[in-house]
């Protein structure tokens, strides 16, 4: 009895999977319609939809922080400088003009894994230019602002010349780019 019912179940499940699927037991009774084929352009603007604002990373070990990218520039006084505003997706057909050279758009680097932070000091946020080169690696810190006492800033400053990142591309070339990074690392002793 037990065989019986197990097999009985067996094709109830085969048989609601079948209908779920929209398909009669493998056979298909409606052509199947083409797949979409998207174009670059479709692709890139998909791409612009899903990036975030700005990139948020946990920091390591679990519980010790995260860390906000907040701009990149190729020079660091250009991080100062309020980001540009958007433009159209589209601009009006009267006003079109004609295209001017297509400048390449810079394309952050890519952190590889979370930074990892030594938890010291009491806490806080810390604000660092971290300059990344041509290989992924950071060449550079300095401290911009910050709210965190002496042993907290040096965990993040550590933390973030310790990091390694895909380098960031103009173009298809690799080049040297600062960040705006802010850690916002929680008080040794605190974490969640």
């Amino acid at each position: 009895m037990k065989r019986t019912r197990a097999c009985s179940l067996g094709l109830v499940a085969w048989a609601v999977l079948c209908a779920a699927s929209g398909v009669a037991c493998g056979r298909r009774t409606e052509p199947a319609s083409a797949p979409h084929v998207a174009s670059e352009r479709e692709i890139a603007e998909a791409i612009a939809r899903d990036r975030p604002a700005r990139l948020v990373m946990p920091l390591a070990p679990l519980g010790a922080g995260r860390v906000a990218i907040e701009r990149v520039a190729p020079l660091r006084a250009s991080l100062d400088l309020p980001p540009p505003p958007a433009e159209p997706s589209e601009p009006p057909a009267a006003a079109a003009a004609p295209a001017p050279a297509e400048t390449p758009e810079l394309k952050p680097p890519i952190p590889r894994g979370s930074p990892h932070l030594a938890v010291s000091g009491r806490g806080g946020k810390v604000t660092l230019d971290v300059r990344v080169d041509e290989t992924g690696s950071v060449s550079d810190v300095e401290l911009v602002e910050t709210d965190a006492d002496s042993l907290t800033v040096l965990a993040a400053t550590n933390a973030a010349l310790a990091s390694r990142y895909f380098p960031a591309l103009l173009g298809e070339r690799r080049v040297p780019v600062w960040t705006r990074q802010v850690f916002d690392v929680a008080a040794q002793g605190r974490r969640p």
